[in-house]
């Protein structure tokens, strides 16, 4: 049961869940909700519930501040019976509305999900999914799977951040003011690498301080791949290459061995076999492999070299198999065509 009550705004708290003073309101968001509340009032919708004589809001946090800025005595609350789950949820879903805004807000949610259902079963900690569909973070699967649901990119962001987060790989405030896409793509591309570091170090058998090392240098690099994506010098679609390199760069700067030239390497081969279609900074890459090589000892080292020089030599086949057929004299056009495998 819920009814509008018109509540002083001095005996209204925020959600108990949320931590306004780790994550301040948008400004923006303030600026736009206040001329709005000149314009035409404050329109009804903040959610909330009484404990004892105060109402605790569950949706409609910016509105609250706005009205605060703007002196405004009494605001409407629809005030109903909550449980601490559905605060929850309802922080879930009143922060995607910030989803092109700040990272950071999403983030917040993602953490109290997790401290919620941590709370409650402290034995085992939650699956991404079980949080996300908490959240009302998923999304409908297609084909065979068709009716069931998987995370969404928002969940899949946050999921990725934390641990990245509490692994001590990468810092909280590096992520502020990203988009949530850019730090999905760019905490992807560091837990992906991670993860290859481990499985090459149980084949070879490599000292775990090593490994450990490997893996901060590329949560750094993946916190260097931040600034410049947040003062807008790299492209979306160059961040997880970005990661690679500045992961290699990073190496190079220890002055240790350190197995990542074969993880270079191999992006490298990847991306060697798509230049024909795409560029991808890959000549910048082949400069800084250039600047390295009488330092490569390793047998491993050596091998993944073999194999980039392989794809190199693929790739220059495939440039030899096209030929300028003519060119349009009148729209200087130049026309291609194939005349071998491709």
């Amino acid at each position: 049961m819920s009814e509008i009550q018109n509540v002083n705004i001095s005996a209204i708290e925020p959600n108990p869940l949320r931590r306004l003073k780790d994550y301040p309101y948008n400004e923006r968001k303030l600026e736009a909700l206040q001329r709005s509340i000149d314009e035409v009032g404050l329109w009804e919708g903040l959610i909330g519930r009484k404990v004892g004589n105060r109402v605790q809001l569950a949706f409609g946090h910016h509105r609250l501040e706005a009205a605060r800025r703007r002196k405004l005595d009494r605001i409407p609350v629809i005030v109903r019976e909550l449980t601490d789950k559905q605060m929850l949820q309802f922080m879930g879903r009143e922060n995607l509305e910030d989803y092109n805004a700040d990272f950071l807000v999403m983030l917040e949610t993602w953490e109290a999900a997790v401290g919620f259902t941590d709370e409650r079963d402290s034995a085992q900690k939650s699956q991404a999914i079980e949080l996300a569909r908490l959240l009302g973070w998923t999304r409908p699967q297609s084909g065979d799977r068709k009716g069931e649901h998987r995370i969404n990119d928002v969940a899949e962001a946050c999921n990725a951040a934390i641990k990245l987060i509490q692994g001590g790989y990468i810092r909280r405030g590096q992520l502020k003011g990203l988009t949530v896409a850019a730090v999905r793509e760019i905490c992807a591309r560091i837990i992906a690498q991670q993860e290859t570091v481990e499985r090459m170090a149980a084949k070879t058998q490599r000292p775990a301080a090593e490994v450990e090392e490997t893996k901060k240098i590329i949560g750094r690099a993946g916190g260097r791949v931040a600034d410049k994506v947040r003062a807008g010098k790299v492209a979306h679609s160059h961040i997880r290459g970005e990661v690679d390199a500045e992961a290699y760069a990073g190496a190079k700067i220890t002055k240790k061995h350190m197995p990542m030239f074969v993880l270079f390497g191999k992006s490298l081969i990847d991306q060697v076999d798509k230049v024909a279609t795409k560029y991808d900074g890959i000549g910048q890459k082949f400069h800084e492999i250039k600047g390295v090589l009488n330092k490569i000892t390793e047998r491993s080292d050596v091998e993944i070299v073999k194999k980039i020089a392989f794809a190199c030599e693929l790739a220059a086949k495939r440039f030899d198999d096209w030929q300028t057929t003519f060119t349009n004299p009148k729209t200087k056009v130049v026309r291609l065509k194939a005349i071998g495998r491709r």
